[in-house]
């Protein structure tokens, strides 16, 4: 078992992360997965200020669904998901992930350090690079730091780089890049 078996490549690789709440109740959060070798169990990722930090911290288990939805990963930017968008609770499975992880993760310092222990592949999906999609995850990461800025500034220079991915999603996107560009777009008006 190893990192490249579950559709994951040397890079950032970004993910649906699933950590459970105090209570029970599942936190979902795009992650960026740190990959340095993909024929390895050991990747990182970097976790700011979150109920995922403070989830991975206290249960030490980090769960990565690979998806390619636009709209969920839009979705779980800004709130947990609901159950009825799992197939799974246990594992914490997505509805249409291609694959699903399960990680021992330990913190340090702004990483967490990642140890594949579990995980299934899916459904195995032959697909071609969609620049749609691709400016989706681009702009959620501006829109995620924009929502949490105060520096007006700061916030107009990100919304700016928003806006642009956004006129690539409307001309290379399907409907599932567009509808994730309605959220985002809801998000930093």
């Amino acid at each position: 078992m190893k990192l490249a078996d579950f559709g994951f490549i040397e890079g950032i690789n970004e993910i649906i992360a699933v950590t459970r709440n105090e209570d029970g109740s599942l936190n979902t959060a795009p992650i960026g997965i740190i990959v340095e070798d993909c024929n390895s169990t050991l990747a990182r990722a970097r976790l700011f200020r979150s109920h995922t930090r403070e989830n991975v911290k206290r249960d030490k288990v980090m769960y990565a669904n690979v998806i390619w939805d636009a709209e969920i990963f839009a979705l779980a930017s800004f709130q947990d998901l609901e159950q009825d968008y799992f197939e799974s609770l246990e594992p914490p499975v997505l509805k249409n992930a291609l694959s699903w992880c399960k990680f021992r993760a330990m913190l340090r310092g702004a990483y967490a350090d990642l140890e594949l222990v579990d995980g299934k592949v899916l459904r195995k999906d032959v697909r071609a690079v969609n620049r749609g999609f691709n400016a989706v995850i681009e702009a959620l990461v501006h829109a995620t730091r924009y929502v949490i800025l105060k520096d007006e500034n700061k916030k107009r220079e990100l919304k700016e780089r928003i806006l642009y991915y956004y006129e690539i999603a409307k001309k290379c996107g399907r409907d599932k890049e567009k509808k994730a560009f309605e959220i985002i777009l809801e998000k930093i008006h």
